[in-house]
């Protein structure tokens, strides 16, 4: 997680009132690839928002679904059970990759696509954490000093 995740939650809470963030991987990711595996990831992005009462996290276990663009019906599936949604609640993406803004529409919801915010990505912290120090999120700064201490 880095500061263009916390700039989009932001920008989610304030339109929406309240938040709930998907935290989703399989077995063997990018992140698992590292030591983030899907449970470290979830239990750091919940202390990221420990006493923010409009933010819920969930964690999507997506190892048995097929890849993309195969699985989008389980995976959107799984997704509504995970949401806990009032039977008159429809649920609204904020999405940073346009194919899937783009997806959610075509299958009918509401999904806000926002294009990456300080030239950050995930991809450039795992592959030089010293370079893009600053833009990791607090919750996981722990966890890249540990790896420049190994």
């Amino acid at each position: 997680m880095h500061k263009g995740h916390l700039d989009l939650i932001g920008r989610a809470k304030l339109a929406c009132g309240q938040v709930c963030i998907l935290v989703s991987g399989y077995d063997k990711d990018r992140g698992d690839l590292i030591g983030l595996d899907l449970l470290t990831r979830f239990r750091a992005i919940q202390s990221q928002f420990e006493g923010d009462n409009l933010v819920r996290v969930r964690a999507l276990d997506e190892t048995d679904l097929p890849a993309c663009p195969d699985g989008w019906d389980l995976w959107l599936e799984r997704l509504l059970r995970l949401l806990e949604l009032a039977e008159h609640q429809a649920p609204v993406f904020y999405v940073s990759e346009e194919e899937c803004a783009q997806e959610l529409q075509n299958r009918g919801y509401q999904a806000h696509f926002s294009p990456r915010k300080f030239g950050i990505s995930a991809t450039f912290i795992r592959e030089n954490p010293e370079k893009y120090w600053d833009y990791i999120a607090p919750a996981f700064v722990d966890f890249f000093e540990d790896e420049e201490d190994v």
